[in-house]
């Protein structure tokens, strides 16, 4: 029985899925008794980085370079009338012309916990524009915040 197996990662190219595990460096070539993930900004860098539990061995932490590089903001939303860890609420922002949205959610993997923090990236631009959140029922309610005009 293989209890050991190598790492993956896969490339979202839109449609697809492409495996590009054998150009992303030496750690993809070894065998692991990985059995638990979480994402996170270990090093507060504005990139999301992976730890890696490992059965009777030592965690492995795979590090994010390219956030160092870009712009980002980190949101930490907790709920007051909605569950605490705002699962649901969705996130809009939008920096010059790039417009994106993400959602806060649940879950991990096993024996794991993702980082609470939702990053937000906007690579070279200096600011965000505005930023809203959509909190889950039951409040429902939405905030907007806006850069000033002065900014």
């Amino acid at each position: 029985m293989k209890w050991k197996e190598p790492l993956l990662l896969f490339r979202n190219e839109g449609k697809t899925f492409r495996n590009v595990s054998a150009a992303s460096g030496p750690v993809f070539a070894e065998s692991f008794p990985a059995r638990g993930l979480a994402l996170g900004d270990f090093n507060n860098d504005g990139g999301v980085d992976v730890l890696i539990s490992n059965n009777d061995a030592a965690p492995v932490l795979l590090r994010n370079n390219a956030g160092k590089e870009n712009n980002w903001l980190g949101v930490h939303l907790i709920g007051r009338k909605c569950n605490v860890d705002a699962i649901g609420a969705h996130i809009t922002y939008q920096a010059g012309e790039m417009k994106r949205s993400r959602m806060k959610v649940g879950g991990g993997s096993f024996l794991s916990a993702h980082d609470p923090r939702i990053v937000l990236g906007i690579g070279k631009r200096p600011k965000i524009d505005w930023l809203e959140v959509r909190w889950p029922m039951p409040s429902g309610g939405v905030e907007r915040f806006n850069r000033s005009a002065d900014e």
